[in-house]
């Protein structure tokens, strides 16, 4: 145990050397459970998307994530002996998950003093199931969650040491994660508070240039996704059409078709019970309680209000400062986003736990033991999880390379659920489907039909008609017939082909009638 007690002297090369054998183990982790293939079980579309950018310039959805595109741009001309998906997902989620653990070792070890809670926050954040998950498939938010505690480790530092060089680089980080996610902008009120609280220090002329340049510095970020958008290399786009003009582009970076989500979590109470939900499930039965109890601790130690405690509402007022995006985004079928909030309030949930035993010395090592235990199980049930994942597009171009031939139209219309959609993306960029055939996500697809001549494809996987009975009623002056198809066998996603055509002329008292 004589390791694991702390002294100013022996501080200087453990916390550095634990941070760093924490960082490589999350990295072999993650890198070694990474999900086999492309997408995920998380949100399988977008993560084929994202996993495109490892070989081919695309456009994602907005707000366009430049931070994300750049790090497509530096996988495509590395000469890895990876797949592009393998790559692209370990650098954009596995990476700075590991990071981001590292963090929070970091974090409570400096809020507790003790190396012991700063090891059980590294791992039960590391080993929560949303981290753990999302970190394993190409995701943003991770990333979005290294930036977060690196800003709030920076952040603690600075109101210890009262050093400006730690705000400025706060600042420097905070300004280079606004081209990962807009989401970003819920820690305005973080730095107010730090400002407010420390205005004779801060607000001088040398300290408020340089935070503008980096403020502007990160904001050229985006110029980069204006670059990439009308560059000729890029080839793909899912919602921007390709060359844009400036408004267009601006509301694609407002993310302004997913306006009917803004607000909408405030119409019910379901966004605040999944969000709960999701707390209360990092580590079941155990995830929950010691929120509970940190946020308990904390306020009862009010009275006490020292560095360690203010340093504490500077970390659960990150997670907090991020609570009211994920009550008013009406996104309740995704909790990837939650990340933000879980991420600061377990972690300093964990720190204050730690501060407030740090008057029974003894007590605070054993309980952090106990916390540090349930880390390294949870981290082996986690391993166990993530590794017997399967892949969910197997044979993919295999299944395609089959049906498309059997189309009755020599260059069919592919209709296909979004997921399957992004997965067949992947390959098409690759030029590994075959062609001609115009591949679409339903939604997409109304623009393809009112372009064809015959009216014909494949609808990927099977709906009962549905697709066809949309086509009728958009177009009555067409009728449409389903024909079946041979696939191989055991494929998860069964289609039949499909044919529209003019609908036969009214005669006799039938036209009379219609006539009439």
């Amino acid at each position: 145990m004589q390791f694991f007690v702390s002294s100013p002297t022996s501080l200087r090369w453990r916390t550095p050397f634990i941070a760093t054998c924490l960082l490589f183990f999350w990295l072999v982790f993650y890198g070694y459970c990474l999900f086999p293939g492309l997408g995920g079980v998380l949100n399988a579309g977008d993560s084929a998307k994202f996993q495109t950018l490892g070989h081919t310039s695309i456009l994602v959805h907005g707000p366009g994530y430049p931070l994300i595109l750049m790090l497509g741009s530096l996988v495509r001309v590395l000469p890895l002996p990876w797949e592009p998906w393998w790559v692209m997902t370990f650098l954009m989620a596995s990476v700075p998950g590991a990071i981001a653990n590292m963090m929070a070792f970091l974090v409570v070890r400096r809020l507790t003093r003790s190396i012991v809670f700063g090891l059980a926050a590294g791992l039960l954040l590391g080993s929560a199931g949303l981290m753990a998950v999302q970190s394993t498939e190409a995701e943003v938010y991770p990333l979005a969650l290294a930036f977060i505690l690196s800003i709030g480790f920076l952040l603690l530092r600075f109101n210890e040491t009262k050093w400006t060089g730690h705000f400025i680089a706060a600042c420097g980080v905070y300004a280079l994660s606004f081209g990962n996610h807009l989401m970003m902008i819920m820690m305005v009120p973080v730095f107010l508070w730090i400002i407010a609280a420390h205005w004779r220090i801060l607000l001088r002329p040398k300290i408020i240039i340089s935070v503008l340049f980096l403020l502007l510095l990160g904001a050229s970020q985006y110029l980069y996704l204006a670059w990439v958008t009308y560059a000729p290399s890029t080839v793909y786009s899912e919602y921007l059409p390709l060359p844009p003009s400036a408004g267009e582009l601006v509301r694609y970076i407002a993310g302004t078709y997913f306006g009917d989500l803004y607000g909408a979590g405030l119409g019910s109470t379901q966004t605040t019970e999944i969000l709960l939900n999701t707390l209360a499930f990092a580590h079941p039965r155990f995830s929950g309680p010691v929120i509970a109890l940190g946020l308990l601790a904390f306020v009862l130690g009010w009275r006490k209000r020292d560095a360690g405690w203010i340093g504490l509402a500077l970390i659960l007022g990150i997670g907090l400062a991020f609570t009211p995006f994920m009550l008013w985004y009406g996104a309740y079928d995704i909790r990837a986003f939650h990340l933000p909030v879980l991420g600061p309030l377990l972690i300093g949930s964990i720190a204050s736990v730690g501060w407030w035993l740090g008057r029974w010395p003894t007590v605070r090592l054993w309980v952090g033991v106990a916390f540090l235990a349930v880390g390294v199980v949870r981290t082996s049930e986690m391993a166990g999880y993530l590794s017997i994942r399967e892949p969910i597009f197997p044979n993919l171009v295999e299944t395609l390379e089959q049906i498309v031939p059997q189309s009755p139209v020599d260059n069919p219309v592919v209709s296909m659920t979004y997921e399957l959609r992004m997965a067949t993306l992947y390959h098409e960029l690759l030029g590994e489907v075959p062609k001609p055939a115009s591949y679409r996500v339903t939604w997409r697809t109304p623009a393809e039909i009112a372009k064809r001549d015959p009216v014909g494809g494949l609808v990927v996987p099977t709906d009962g008609e549905q697709f066809l009975q949309w086509i009728e009623y958009r177009h009555p002056d067409l009728i449409c017939r389903t024909m079946p198809v041979e696939q191989p066998a055991g494929t998860p996603w069964p289609a039949y082909a499909f044919l529209c055509e003019d609908r036969p002329a009214l005669s006799g008292p039938d036209q009379a009638d219609d006539a009439n």
